[in-house]
């Protein structure tokens, strides 16, 4: 029979390999994939402490994300997790081939640094909170003076 810490201990490596899958779906450069990862009853925090989304609103996100950047390449720098929880360093680079935050394509290959902080249930995102540098990404995307 398993111990109490050798049963959490497993249940957080499976905590982390499914955030990890979630995390590197990106790199399909297919919004179906990365939603099939994400629970149906879904709430994510965005970055900054805007108002939380449900599943759908999520979804509508990401479009708007699928559509500004592609050649998406997600690279889960570190884990860190307990039980259902999972805290995860990523790194993404992508290229802007759509406008974004009302700027225009520019061609540009940035990196997206970002924390990500996820509780699962049955395999799935079911909450997430997230992290990054906005005033960093839209440095990369500004137009050269």
């Amino acid at each position: 029979m398993m111990s109490q810490s050798e049963s959490d201990r497993t249940s957080s490596e499976a905590a982390k390999e499914a955030a990890r899958r979630y995390l590197e779906s990106y790199n399909t450069q297919r919004l179906s994939a990365v939603m099939a990862f994400v629970h149906p009853e879904h709430r994510y925090h965005p970055p900054g402490g805007g108002a939380p989304m449900n599943r759908a609103e999520r979804e509508a996100d990401e479009q708007f994300f699928f559509a500004a950047f592609s050649d998406i390449e997600s690279v889960v720098e570190e884990q860190i997790a307990e039980g259902d929880r999972v805290a995860s360093r990523i790194t993404m680079r992508c290229t802007q081939t759509g406008s974004y935050q009302g700027l225009p394509p520019t061609g540009r290959r940035i990196a997206i640094a970002f924390i990500d902080f996820a509780c699962l249930r049955d395999g799935k995102i079911l909450e997430e909170w997230a992290e990054f540098d906005m005033m960093g990404i839209l440095r990369q995307l500004k137009p050269e003076e």
